[in-house]
């Protein structure tokens, strides 16, 4: 294993314990939202420092304010929904296999705006994800009420998905890696706090939308949630070399994410869900591996 697939290994570590430490955080009276304000308030003054150290500050310019306006709401909404399905008892099995829909909507955001054209092939590949997403959720004939802890899952693979697709628009030549991280961080605050005003309308869930004063403990629980899982893992990614690790090989990597999330959960938690359950999940993995695998045919020219 060379020096660059260790680097995804690592980062996937992180990843990987996202959504641990949300459960801790909210069995101790933390709201999702809550988490992710400090989370990403804490992963900008992390940046921040690193940025002033290196003497390498950065923020967005004028002409680049429409795309960190649009990735900062994407991030925002995608982080938030990933981290709500814990605030609805989803098991965190159930939750990150969910997320990992994710390459289901990249395949669709691909074929309408023609980017790619989803064969035969890669059409059955998506059912075989949305088979999985089905079993998963434990919906079925005699349970067929969708909760919102399934739905935010979901909503969190769609805008990965979203976000993945304006990663590819970032405005790379002008700011290092970093850099287009805190710019987003920059964005992602503002537009989570007029969510949170949205939504303290609509629930009244102290999980979700309520506010406490945060003690020793969480302040730790969060300082290592935004540099462990966030700062670093993202900041291992910037190192990989192209040349080192094929973009197919970083994506099944990735995926011992959620194999990782679901030990974890098992671990430190007991979480175990029906065999039924496990199924979904791991279609929906052979779903996203075969996905990474499956090349994708360009949009015909009929002109």
């Amino acid at each position: 294993m060379n020096r660059s697939q260790s680097y995804v290994l690592l980062a996937t570590s992180g990843f990987s314990f996202i959504l641990v430490f949300s459960k801790l955080l909210k069995d101790a009276g933390m709201s999702s939202f809550e988490q992710l304000f400090f989370r990403l308030g804490f992963g900008f003054l992390v940046l921040l420092s690193i940025m002033l150290y290196r003497r390498k500050l950065h923020f967005s310019e004028r002409k680049d304010v429409p795309f960190f306006l649009a990735i900062g709401f994407t991030y925002a909404l995608f982080t938030l929904s990933g981290l709500s399905a814990i605030a609805f008892d989803t098991p965190i099995p159930v939750a990150v296999a969910l997320v990992y829909t994710q390459p289901i909507f990249t395949a669709v955001i691909s074929q309408f705006t023609g980017k790619e054209k989803v064969s035969e092939t890669k059409a059955a590949v998506i059912l075989l994800g949305v088979v999985g997403a089905f079993l998963v959720s434990g919906l079925g004939v005699t349970n067929p009420q969708v909760h919102l802890g399934i739905v935010f899952p979901i909503l969190a693979g769609f805008f990965y998905a979203v976000n993945l697709w304006l990663k590819r628009q970032a405005p790379i030549g002008d700011y290092t890696p970093y850099q287009v991280l805190f710019n987003t961080f920059t964005f992602a605050l503002p537009f989570l706090f007029i969510v949170w005003l949205l939504f303290t309308n609509f629930s009244a869930n102290p999980l979700f939308v309520g506010i406490i004063a945060p003690d020793g403990y969480h302040l730790a629980l969060l300082f290592f949630f935004a540099l462990f899982s966030t700062v670093l893992p993202y900041g291992l990614l910037n190192y990989v070399k192209v040349g080192e690790v094929s973009p197919t090989t970083e994506g099944l990597l990735l995926l011992v994410d959620p194999l990782l999330h679901t030990l974890w959960a098992i671990l430190f938690f007991g979480q175990f869900i029906s065999g039924t359950q496990y199924l979904g999940a791991a279609l929906i993995l052979a779903s996203s591996v075969l996905n990474l695998k499956i090349g994708t045919k360009p949009p015909v020219d009929n002109s």
